[in-house]
């Protein structure tokens, strides 16, 4: 009977929302789902006729950015607090908006878009009237993707704030002690319930880790179609992604308050490997003019699986959305300026030095 006891309390202390090890494997999950929702959003939309060209990562950045917006009017009205419940918070912005969302596919897209490099124009032959109107391409994915995710997210403040947050302290709910969830000091808005929903949703991505993780290497052993492409591989490869960027965030975001390093960094290491993973993935191999570098299948599957795993979700577009948003005009252009245009320098010297010279090609998968 004493070590059911104490084993109940290991595992209760284990899974308290205030325990590091509570706090990793709920990230664990948040990433895992985040990124399973962005290749889901990008599945549901490639489709044809689509107002939204195929596979655009549009409807995940608008998504996360509602997300993030909503969750930063509900920390200001007090539903993560106490302080124990603040990384609840960091898991689900940072874990799962940070994964929704992705910069450097964004930064992708602009460039292939304004470069007439997109897999459709490359099998067509299709290319711009001149080059003078890749510049307006470049403005209308530049223009469309940060104003739409900077209205997602303003929207979502305003709906947490009109909305989630006018319902009252206790909704009417009945007075309760509970000896498992000490009762916390509630003000404002904060109120008991939501204490509750917050810690109940911390709990359920804790314990929701290891069986996603089973799950997932189970599933990629079984099938060895396309779907290691999409569903099993890149998951995996989004955790490491994830952590990443987020002590990238805490060991250089501190540092200068007017320009977020620790996201500039993650955003731009996360554009560097995508643009190498790209070249592989649709470069010409010297051999061939139309057979690509990764000329198999399970090259290009493995190669597929790191650019939507593990550079989708290293870079984020809600974070530096919200970074923005906290700055002054001036400073946030200037942090907007500064990422978007080495990005693209990154992929014109990348991909654009391949592409202009031996060509790129359709992937094998």
């Amino acid at each position: 009977m004493d070590k059911k006891v104490s084993r109940c309390r290991i595992l209760r202390y284990l899974f308290r929302c205030d325990t590091h090890v509570s706090f990793l494997l709920a990230f664990t999950s948040a990433t895992i789902l985040g990124n399973y929702t962005r290749v889901a959003l990008t599945e549901l939309s490639s489709y044809e006729p689509s107002y939204i060209a195929p596979g655009s990562v549009l409807w995940s950045n608008l998504v996360a950015c509602m997300m993030m917006g909503m969750l930063q009017d509900l920390k200001k009205g007090g539903w993560f607090e106490p302080d124990e419940l603040a990384k609840t918070f960091v898991v689900l912005t940072t874990g799962y908006c940070g994964a929704l969302s992705s910069y450097s596919t964004m930064m992708l897209e602009m460039f292939l878009h304004s470069t007439s490099l997109m897999p459709s124009d490359t099998a067509k032959g299709m290319k711009l009237p001149n080059r003078a109107y890749g510049m307006m391409e470049f403005l209308s994915v530049l223009l469309v993707q940060l104003l739409v995710s900077m209205g997602s997210y303003i929207f979502g403040r305003s709906f947490a704030k009109n909305i989630l947050l006018s319902f009252g302290p206790d909704m009417g709910l009945p007075e309760e002690k509970n000896e498992l969830i000490p009762e916390p000091s509630v003000t404002g808005v904060e109120s008991l319930w939501t204490y509750k929903l917050v810690k109940t949703v911390h709990l359920l991505f804790s314990l929701s880790a290891i069986p996603l993780i089973a799950l997932i290497i189970v599933l990629g052993c079984v099938y060895d179609n396309h779907s290691r492409s999409f569903w099993t591989l890149p998951e995996l490869l989004a955790i490491p992604a994830g952590f990443l960027r987020y002590y990238l965030a805490v060991w250089f975001n501190r540092s200068y308050e007017f320009f977020p390093l620790g996201t500039f960094f993650a955003n731009q290491l996360a554009v560097i490997t995508l643009a190498a993973f790209t070249m592989c993935l649709r470069g010409r191999s010297s051999g061939h003019p139309y057979v690509p570098i990764a000329n198999t299948v399970t090259q290009c599957q493995v190669l597929t699986a790191l650019s939507t795993g593990f550079s989708g979700t290293l870079s984020t577009i809600s974070t530096f959305i919200n970074e923005g948003y906290h700055l002054p005009l001036v400073r946030a252009l200037v942090y907007y300026g500064a990422s978007i245009s080495l990005s693209y320098c990154i992929l014109v010297i990348m991909l654009g030095s391949l592409a202009w010279t031996r060509g790129l090609t359709s992937s094998t998968c």
